[in-house]
């Protein structure tokens, strides 16, 4: 059988993301003494996820928003309605330690009808974008139950997310817009004809013949354009009609050289270690680029990737630290037992939430600004996160979700220490009753406990059961195939 890392590899890898570096400071302690100066300024462009409120987080940081202007998909707008899992443009002054957000942009990926949902439910496809659903992907209050399967073709959705090497969306916002249309999607120009007055944004078929265009240089698009495509309606043969195309790269926050830069995205256009894009933007190392989660050699194409620096005289940031992202393969839902610093207990494993864990409250107290101080024992989490390092048991969590209390825990991870019929997920015991069926992922039935010790072995299982405090009895057993 395949393993499961093999089948999640095109999903990618998670990590976090090292705040501004501080520069020293210090305090007068006596009269005639001169403090020192303080910090110098520096300008910050980040383009990451928002992970939380109460201030803004962005890719891990905290950014001061007092005054900060909002825009979100070209439209004023205020801190309240954003979200969190958006992608997001900020520019900020950096001094120190302290953060101050001057301007965060917000720009979907799509608004649009889903055309399709994959059979295995890790993807759908919505204005001929096939979008991709992993288990970090955050779903908006319209989304009932907050997964992929609370969607339905027809439905209208708001994605954002980062584009994969090959041009699909790894979501890391969905939810549903009850007010339809007009629907956007955005996108690079390519397959265009001028004649016909048509161009793709991968698989679909634009028809802009009768639509404003906005912002390009030769009063047209062009091959390669980074676009906004605006419209309500499709022809009878799938193409879509657009009423206004705008160009996206003219409204992008551009670095100055000197700034300081954060990105989040895949590597694309990968020629060497000292060569590649991510989220648009030109990336070189040197040997004393720093690397998280990983070394220089797993840098290629595809590979999603954070990236710190500076902003050179050429325009191409110079990393001075990447970190490599991890899958997900733990999920933990259950109760919270207990709470020490940034270390929370549950199921008797210690997770370590750190700068880039994303908190969510998805129970009935639905707090829009919700983090690890909201959080209390007796509180019922979904915590998703990832080993690290291998084989260690510590567990650190890349999401927190606060939900309502369930009947059973779940529990998921590596297969462990197998003496028939108990085995282990992480350190956690598995005690398998007569009654337990084991399963493969996607199917039903019950292919029993001597197939599930066969098959296990390497993959990631996932128990779903009682708890007493110290094993887990559990009703159902699943071989996982894919990252949910």
């Amino acid at each position: 059988m395949t393993r499961l890392m093999n089948r999640m590899s095109t999903l990618l890898a998670t990590a976090a993301l090292i705040a501004v570096s501080a520069c020293g400071g210090g305090s007068s302690s006596g009269g005639g003494i001169t403090p020192p100066p303080p910090p110098p300024t520096t300008t910050v462009l980040s383009f990451g996820t928002i992970t939380g409120f109460g201030s803004v987080y962005v890719n891990g940081v905290e950014y001061d928003t007092e005054g900060v202007e909002v825009e979100i998909n070209g439209e004023p707008a205020t801190e309240s309605d954003l979200r969190v899992g958006y992608m997001v443009q900020l520019r900020a002054r950096a001094q120190g330690e302290s953060h101050s957000a001057d301007v965060i942009r917000y720009h979907d990926n799509l608004e649009g009808p889903i055309s399709s949902i994959a059979a295995d439910g890790t993807s759908f496809v919505a204005m001929g974008q096939t979008v991709l659903v992993t288990s970090d992907t955050t779903f908006g209050s319209g989304v009932v139950p907050a997964s992929i399967a609370g969607l339905a073709v027809d439905d209208v959705v708001e994605v954002s997310g980062i584009l994969d090497a090959d041009g699909a969306i790894l979501a890391t916002y969905v939810d549903i817009k009850p007010d339809g249309g007009p629907y956007d999607v955005s996108g690079y120009v390519t397959g265009l004809d001028t004649a016909a007055k048509r161009f793709s944004i991968t698989a679909l078929v634009v028809d802009y013949s009768a639509a404003n265009l906005d912002d390009f240089p030769a009063g047209e698009p062009a091959e390669g354009d980074l676009v906004l495509v605006k419209g309500f309606e499709f022809a009878p043969f799938g193409e879509f009609i657009a009423t206004r195309i705008e160009l996206r790269s003219d409204d992008w926050l551009q670095p100055d050289t000197g700034d300081e830069m954060e990105l989040q995205g895949v590597i694309t256009d990968f020629v060497s270690v000292t060569d590649f894009m991510v989220a648009g933007m030109k990336v070189t190392t040197t040997t004393a680029t720093e690397y998280e989660h990983g070394t220089v050699d797993d840098l290629a194409e595809g590979v999603q990737v954070m990236v710190k620096g500076e902003v050179d005289a050429e325009g191409v940031l110079v990393a001075r630290k990447i970190c490599f992202k991890l899958v997900n393969t733990v999920k933990i839902v259950a109760r919270v037992q207990q709470i020490e610093g940034a270390i929370i207990q549950a199921l008797g494993l210690q997770v370590t939430t750190d700068e880039m864990t994303r908190y969510e409250d998805r129970s009935s107290l639905g707090l829009g600004s919700f983090g690890l101080g909201d959080l209390a024992v007796g509180d019922w989490v979904e915590i998703r996160g990832f080993e690290a390092p291998a084989e260690s048991n510590d567990v650190t969590a890349s999401r927190v979700i606060r939900i309502d209390a369930e009947e059973q825990v779940e529990l998921r991870g590596p297969f462990r220490d197998p003496a028939k019929p108990l085995f282990r997920i992480l350190s956690v015991q598995i005690v398998p009753l007569e009654t337990t069926r084991f399963v493969l992922e996607g199917e039903q039935g019950n292919q029993g406990i001597d197939w599930f010790f066969v098959e296990a072995p390497g993959e990631i299982v996932e128990a779903e059961g009682s708890y007493d405090g110290v094993s887990i009895f559990p009703e159902k057993v699943v071989i996982k195939v894919c990252d949910d």
